[in-house]
């Protein structure tokens, strides 16, 4: 056997040894994760080119609680970003509303806020309902996927389903449809930035308050999880948390 000299043998075993040393070399799992969300005004939104909202802001400081450097977020339109965080691997989803239909299908961290998800109508028209039930034989849209989507499907009741609130939206504001079924914040937002008069459209029945959380997929380990929780809950506890949904949501 050919001995190596001195010098390559140290340098031999120091490559060796940063190998082989437990803890080098592997990022924490938090940094394996595709972290997806949508615009979806005030939560997570597009402003100048970069992404804001609170539930950025909180994920941003909870991977700082976590000693975690920033990590990618992609933006896609919420039915291929809700597609997505249910086939592939490792994925966290936000903002999602934790309803029952959805509780088995994701890992959950949360709540970032109480959301609300309501049916519009033209006030023009003179609509009203009282119970899903009444919804019957009128033309509904909602987004596809998201919460008030699925309570529409649950109730039996067809829809057509658009890939934005603004297609939706924009379906109601030309007499296309009845009704739109969606999260309050969402549709007042888009509203407005179609150009449509705040007093054009009315709410006629709230559908579901459940709360907004941060969705991850099943195979998401369970301490990752805890880790998260713990950060939010740290967060939750900073002197500026109170400064934060003041600037967001008031």
């Amino acid at each position: 056997m050919r001995h190596l000299p001195l010098p390559a043998l140290l340098i031999t075993f120091a490559l060796f040894a940063a190998v082989c040393a437990p803890g080098t070399g592997h990022a924490d799992p938090a940094e394996h994760l595709t972290y997806m969300t949508e615009e979806y005004w005030p939560m997570n939104y597009t402003r100048n080119g970069r992404l804001a909202g609170l539930s950025v802001e909180l994920l941003k400081r909870m991977w700082r609680e976590m000693g975690v450097p920033e990590q990618p977020i992609h933006l896609f339109p919420w039915p291929r970003a809700y597609d997505m965080g249910h086939v592939d691997p490792r994925t966290m989803l936000f903002s999602m509303y934790r309803t029952k239909g959805r509780e088995s299908d994701f890992k959950w961290v949360g709540p970032i806020v109480q959301g609300k998800t309501e049916v519009f109508t033209l006030r023009s028209r003179g609509l009203n309902a009282r119970s899903l039930k009444d919804l019957g034989g009128w033309r509904l849209a909602a987004v596809r996927d998201v919460a008030s989507a699925n309570i529409l499907r649950d109730a039996g009741l067809p829809y057509s389903g658009s890939r934005t609130p603004d297609t939706a939206i924009g379906m109601l504001a030309r007499d296309r449809v009845d009704a739109v079924a969606m999260d309050a914040l969402q549709f007042h937002h888009f509203a407005a930035r179609l150009g449509c008069p705040f007093g054009e459209f009315k709410p006629i029945m709230t559908l579901c308050t459940d709360p907004l959380y941060y969705a991850f997929s099943l195979d998401t380990p369970d301490a990752l999880i805890e880790r998260f929780q713990k950060a939010l809950k740290a967060v939750t506890r900073e002197p500026g948390y109170r400064a934060l949904l003041d600037r967001y949501l008031n």
